[in-house]
């Protein structure tokens, strides 16, 4: 029981922290569509972090729009540029004879 429960809130803590950081996504697009370049993407591990920093204020203490104003100013400020020849190359294992 105890594992579902840990995983649905892992779940809920993901979406709650895509649908907030969906509006600065946005904004960064649109900012970066007129110039013809890539756009920089949110870093979403910094987002997820954060959220769970304020999760209390947001859920139990009703701060809600002190908690949402803080979450958009971080995500905004942290931006990662999105490379054209962004790859990861992967150590392959030798085949098995």
């Amino acid at each position: 029981m105890a594992v579902k429960q840990v995983f649905f809130s892992k779940v809920f803590m993901m979406s709650l922290s895509a649908v907030l950081a969906f509006t600065i996504e946005e904004k960064i697009k649109k900012e970066f569509q007129e110039g013809g370049t890539k756009h920089p993407q949110i870093n979403r591990n910094c987002a997820l972090s954060f959220l769970m920093g304020i999760r209390v204020g947001i859920l139990l203490k009703k701060l809600v729009k002190k908690a949402i104003a803080a979450f958009d100013s971080i995500v905004s400020q942290t931006r990662e540029i999105v490379r054209q020849t962004r790859k990861v190359e992967r150590k392959k294992r030798p085949k098995k004879l």
